[in-house]
């Protein structure tokens, strides 16, 4: 073939120019296709991923402090954050004080705000938690053993919600932080019983530890924290001083000092009076009455041991001089205490086991932020415990279904998930009502009381409200001043053995716990 029959045919077969031209049109508008739909999907993950951010998603997981080598997310660090913040909050509110802002100041000589306070102590408990579980988890310990616990607690949560009237989504934000949600608390509230259970596990173990032995060496240098006291103790307040004259002007620093010692000394006469005619047989509440005292700031013939005895009464250490029979005043900073001990010695009677039941009334509040218990309310909580008792009565009347009516209806929650039992109960621990009833010389094991109602004197200080149902189980061979005794000491010993076990868990924050609150 000639060289120019075969250019003419390689010609023929080509593509035309035009088509080169389309197809060449076409590509592009498929690279464009292609390249616009890369686009789009990187702007849509980019969206996704703004959203994630928004919803809390990668902060909660991050990392907002390391604990004994174990990392700490934000929201696990929150729950401790907030857990220490609400106690804190609850308490100001509880005084009627204004709530403050986490970042206002706490400590003006350090610059320390309230949010610093609450994360050096979430850092702290995150630090005692992680290591009291490690060394729970690493003795055998695990949720199995505390399963009901950790229902009861989220139980509490998702009744709080419901309380409020949050969604309960929005109440874990609301109460454990932004980043909470029900996995992670479920897993902290479980970590925290875990972990409660070992220490209190531990802690008795420790207490069944001593010898007679060691219980005489402890008394020989504590009498005074473990002798038992019987006394009674009035509190007279000095007269208010005006410090401004009914123009509203100050009054002279020298007239007002010169006034408030007048009404101390007033006071302080009125305190020795009252000694005497008390001495002379005089009724306690007569004398109360006589004098225009409060009846909550006075107390006749109460006993208990040295070391329930608040360090922080002024009185104290009088008490602790005073010689059976004698008596005293003692300087407050506003009035003087009328101090009279009745009796002193150590208590060899033997501390008793109990369970029992609580049903609170309804309480409201009048105009005045007082608080009142109406007698439909009261009516109310006493149909509600008859109830229990007739259920009680209809059964085999055991310790063990009286325990399981306790963990259903009790509304104490320091008992209502151990069958309402306190163990080793010594005089002074309970309120006098309670105390009435268990420690009656006619006491039985397997007796159980008709309800016994708290709180209706409305003169009398107290922190709740309603009526009890008590079972006594029995006598314990340890008298009131072991008890006292291994108390003290158990009390020193695990408190050693926490701060060295925590020691080796250290927490420190990372960057992201500034995330956190």
């Amino acid at each position: 073939m000639s060289a120019s029959r075969e250019k003419k045919q390689r010609q023929d077969v080509g593509l035309d120019p035009k088509i080169v031209k389309a197809q060449k049109e076409q590509e592009e508008r498929r690279r464009k296709v292609i390249l616009y739909s890369v686009i789009g999907v990187i702007a849509a993950l980019a969206v996704a991923a703004l959203l994630i951010w928004n919803s809390g998603f990668f902060q909660a997981r991050m990392t907002a402090a390391t604990v004994g080598g174990e990392n700490l997310t934000v929201a696990e660090l929150d729950y401790y954050y907030y857990s220490a913040r609400n106690e804190y909050l609850q308490y100001y509110s509880a005084l009627g004080y204004p709530v403050p802002a986490d970042t206002d100041v706490m400590d003006e000589e350090s610059g320390q705000t309230y949010r610093d306070f609450y994360l050096e102590t979430a850092l702290d408990r995150a630090s005692l938690y992680t290591a009291l579980y490690k060394e729970a988890v690493s003795n055998g310990y695990s949720e199995d053993d505390v399963k009901d616990e950790i229902e009861q607690a989220m139980d509490n949560v998702k009744s709080g919600a419901s309380s409020s009237g949050y969604g309960y989504g929005a109440y874990l934000k609301a109460a454990f932080g932004r980043y909470m949600n029900d996995g992670t608390l479920k897993k902290m509230v479980a970590r925290e019983q875990v972990s409660a259970k070992y220490y209190s596990d531990h802690g008795e173990e420790i207490r069944a530890s001593y010898t007679q032995d060691d219980l005489d060496a402890y008394l020989a240098d504590h009498h005074d924290d473990l002798d038992t006291f019987e006394y009674s103790v009035f509190y007279v307040p000095a007269e208010e001083v005006e410090t401004k004259d009914k123009d509203g002007n100050d009054i002279d620093e020298e007239t007002v000092n010169k006034r408030k010692e007048e009404a101390m000394e007033l006071a302080k006469s009125d305190a020795e009076e009252i000694l005497l005619e008390f001495a002379d047989g005089g009724d306690f509440d007569g004398l109360v009455e006589d004098f225009g005292l409060t009846a909550s700031s006075c107390q006749d013939h109460a006993v208990n041991t040295g070391s329930a005895i608040s360090s922080s009464l002024v009185y104290r250490d009088d008490l602790m001089g005073l010689k059976e029979g004698d008596s005293t005043v003692a300087e407050a900073t506003n009035g003087y205490y009328a101090v009279v001990l009745h009796s002193r010695g150590l208590d060899e009677s033997h501390t008793r086991d109990t369970r029992h039941i609580l049903i609170n009334a309804e309480t409201t509040a009048d105009d005045e932020g007082n608080t009142v218990v109406t007698d439909e309310a009261w009516a109310a909580a006493l149909e509600k415990i008859q109830a229990v008792l007739d259920e009680y009565n209809a059964g085999d009347k055991t310790e063990d279904s009286f325990a399981v009516l306790a963990d259903k209806y009790s509304e104490d929650p320091g008992s209502n998930t151990n069958g309402g039992l306190y163990e080793n109960v010594q005089p002074g621990d309970f309120v006098s009502e309670y105390e009435d009833w268990l420690f009656d010389d006619a006491r039985q094991p397997g007796d159980v009381s008709d309800p016994i109602a708290h709180g209706k004197d409305t003169d009398t200080s107290t922190n709740y409200y309603g009526y009890h149902l008590i079972y006594y189980v029995g006598e314990n061979e340890s008298t009131v001043w072991q008890n006292s005794a291994r108390s003290a000491l158990a009390s020193d010993d695990l408190t050693a053995w926490r701060d060295e076990l925590t020691a080796q868990y250290p927490a420190a924050a990372t960057d992201n716990a500034k995330l956190v609150g």
